[in-house]
């Protein structure tokens, strides 16, 4: 799974899934494909619907997909609002989680290691008090 360490708040130095809002018009699909390219530089194909997490501060929903690079050795080249990548292995995601800026995506997270779609409120308990706000500390 691609990561990206936020240069912007909220959630500043923490990690964070390649995303943003839609555009007018746009499709959660259209806007996922161009939110990877803008953010990360790739072109994806979009292979599965991952899950629906929602926040509640942030009055929003964040629909996660499955997605896999057009071009298998394009290199991720990240915009402005991040100032660094990583791919986690399914093997390492409990030490990602908590670096996550927020615990939706910490969720999707972990349900993408465990093999398993998104669930009602991503993933059941929330993770830091009330599950939505961003994690405290630089995210490492």
């Amino acid at each position: 799974m691609l990561v990206v360490r936020r240069a912007v708040e909220p959630g500043f130095g923490a990690w964070d899934l390649p995303a943003g809002y839609l555009e007018p018009g746009e499709s959660a699909e259209e806007g996922a494909l161009r939110e990877t390219r803008e953010e990360v530089g790739l072109a994806v194909d979009l292979t599965a619907l991952a899950g629906v997490y929602s926040s509640r501060p942030a009055n929003a929903i964040t629909t996660v997909y499955r997605a896999r690079p057009a071009d298998a050795v394009a290199p991720v080249v990240i915009d402005a609002q991040s100032t660094d990548h990583a791919w986690v292995r399914r093997d390492r995601v409990v030490d990602w989680l908590p670096r996550m800026a927020f615990a939706w995506m910490a969720a999707a997270l972990e349900d993408w290691a465990l093999d398993r779609p998104g669930r009602p409120n991503g993933g059941g308990a929330p993770r830091d008090g009330d599950g939505d706000a961003p994690r405290d500390g630089d995210g490492t």
